[in-house]
């Protein structure tokens, strides 16, 4: 879908949303209907501290990272902003779009599988190894009918695979652009047939490929890497931020160009686009983000649960900091002599 039939993707996204929407009431009515529930009191009055920790707050703000992990990557359509017309426009509002809906409707599942959800224990030791399928098979009463609402939730999940390989090719394509990666003048190639970045496809394909592998290994080299999809991600939307917000309070960001002429193509300023928040509370809004994502970025390098063993211990801070180490060694021996910052292209 990405390389030999890429001129369908928009059309194969756009079936994605419908089955997107008829999966999500496939699997909310039987929750909401068969089975058993709880008490609302117990939904929304039990906090569950599992792993060990002193309070109950600590233990909240550790497990507030699954949550977050669900918010990875929402900004997949920036990366494909060279291939959207009007893209300062559609892009923000897709984002805000998504978020509005995928929000709303992850809310009420999330609700519909709380109230399912009646033995914790017992979906946490499932030995399908999966506790939603445990929750499946206790609202519906038969593996049939719970292997057919697990499958829909497979199916999205490679549908939603074929995006997230499209924006995540498009950064590492881009990258290889700007000559920031190792073999960019590889990477960088664009196929002439297609208009597509195949061998950033391919090369993305194959490094996804080969992480998926090490749970055979171990599962906590697995999870770490997991955790690492959270702090490296949110770690990026930190630095963009923190650099926006820095130029917010020091004024360096330009009024919209009026218009495009030779001037505003020479010009490689930072200029405020149509979508954004401005004065004051774009300064509010920028800074909430910072404080929130610094502190998601710290609690998704504590491990899970106590004791803390070499089996369960969380060693995302490790390969972060050693990504850091080896990138700054990559740009300070070699990168820095043919990096010079952004590639700005102009039709």
């Amino acid at each position: 879908m990405n390389t030999i039939v890429g001129r369908f993707l928009p059309k194969f996204e756009a079936s994605i949303l419908i089955i997107h929407i008829l999966g999500f009431f496939a699997i909310l009515l039987p929750l909401v209907v068969l089975g058993s529930h709880q008490d609302a009191s117990e939904v929304f009055k039990t906090f569950l501290n599992t792993g060990d920790w002193p309070t109950q707050g600590l233990s909240f703000m550790i497990g507030l990272i699954g949550s977050v992990y669900t918010f990875t990557g929402a900004d997949g359509a920036i990366h494909m902003s060279e291939e959207i017309q009007d893209a300062s426009v559609v892009v923000p509002r897709s984002i805000m779009f998504t978020i509005f809906i995928n929000g709303t409707l992850a809310f009420g599942m999330l609700i519909a599988t709380l109230f399912s959800l009646t033995d914790v224990q017992g979906a946490l030791t499932t030995p399908t190894g999966y506790p939603y399928m445990e929750i499946l098979l206790h609202a519906t009463g038969s593996v049939a009918g719970a292997t057919i609402l697990a499958s829909i939730l497979v199916v999205m999940q490679y549908c939603a695979n074929v995006g997230l390989l499209a924006s995540a090719s498009r950064m590492c394509w881009s990258f290889a652009r700007d000559r920031g990666l190792p073999g960019w003048k590889w990477l960088q190639h664009v196929d002439a047939r297609t208009s597509l970045p195949i061998r950033s496809i391919l090369v993305t394909t194959c490094v996804s490929c080969l992480l998926s592998l090490i749970i055979l290994g171990s599962s906590t080299a697995f999870n770490d890497l997991v955790s690492l999809s959270v702090s490296g991600l949110q770690s990026s939307y930190l630095v963009a931020i923190s650099l926006l917000l820095y130029r917010r309070y020091t004024g360096a960001i330009l009024p919209p160009a009026s218009s495009v002429g030779s001037s505003a193509v020479a010009d490689i300023s930072v200029r405020w686009g149509p979508w954004h928040i401005p004065g004051y509370w774009g300064i509010v809004n920028n800074t909430y983000a910072c404080c929130y994502l610094t502190v998601v970025v710290f609690f998704s390098f504590w491990p899970t649960q106590r004791p803390v063993t070499a089996a369960n211990m969380n060693y995302a801070v490790l390969i972060t900091g050693a990504i850091v180490i080896i990138s700054l060694v990559y740009y300070l021996v070699w990168a820095r002599r043919v990096y010079t910052g952004p590639v700005v292209e102009v039709a």
